[in-house]
């Protein structure tokens, strides 16, 4: 995670970034400002939880370029604000990120769409599938949508990652196995458990903060 520009050549990274930007201005259409600025506690939690994310992403390990780890956030953000406010508030927190360490913002495409964009759809499309077909309760919610969509989403966004890196870059499956996969499971654990926790912890003490959760829905006579 955190690709570096130096790895892949300028014409991809300028056509992610123009798709990027694109896939951004669609989020600012159709985030839902005014219902946010409304609830105090759902925009509260979202000035909490970005300040916590954006030191979780200093808190990053790796010895490689592309190969440095940290948790993402993306599935929480997405079940607490809904997709067009998760990417855009995960978006600045990425780019405040960089200023402070000094990467180059000529990645921010290609990273864009495998830290922020593939998890926070695949948890989008999840969360479309519990809803239709799974049993509407606290449980079902917590369990399914907080700690197996966050893990799922961060297992997608390592193995679209891995195939990024095998396809435009020189690194070999070995060193990416040596590199990437050892301490896969041990990421995918930390955001599903961190993603499960917050998000249980929300849904029972301030479910009026969780977008994507309804009282009425999954509490109210179970």
């Amino acid at each position: 995670m955190n690709l570096p520009a130096i790895l892949f050549s300028n014409d991809l990274l300028w056509l992610c970034n123009l798709l990027f930007m694109i896939l951004i201005f669609r989020a600012f259409r159709l985030a839902n400002w005014r219902e946010l600025f409304d609830n105090n506690q759902r925009f509260n939690a979202l000035i909490g939880l970005g300040l916590g994310i954006t030191i979780f992403w200093q808190l990053n390990a790796g010895v490689r370029p592309g190969f440095n780890f940290h948790m993402l956030g993306a599935t929480l953000f997405l079940l607490m604000f809904g997709w067009p406010i998760a990417l855009i508030t995960l978006t600045a927190i990425m780019l405040g990120t960089w200023i402070y360490s000094g990467i180059n913002f000529l990645s921010l495409g290609i990273n864009g769409f495998l830290m922020l964009a593939i998890p926070i759809f695949v948890s989008q499309g999840l969360l479309y599938i519990g809803r239709r077909f799974l049993p509407k309760n606290l449980f079902v919610f917590v369990m399914f949508n907080g700690f197996f969509c966050a893990g799922f989403a961060m297992a997608t966004m390592m193995l679209a990652t891995t195939m990024v890196l095998l396809g435009f870059t020189g690194y070999t499956l070995s060193e990416i196995q040596y590199h990437y996969f050892i301490p896969a499971p041990i990421l995918i654990f930390a955001e599903s458990f961190g993603t499960g926790a917050l998000s249980s912890a929300f849904t029972v003490a301030q479910p009026e903060a969780v977008k994507n959760f309804s009282v009425a829905d999954y509490i109210s006579g179970k």
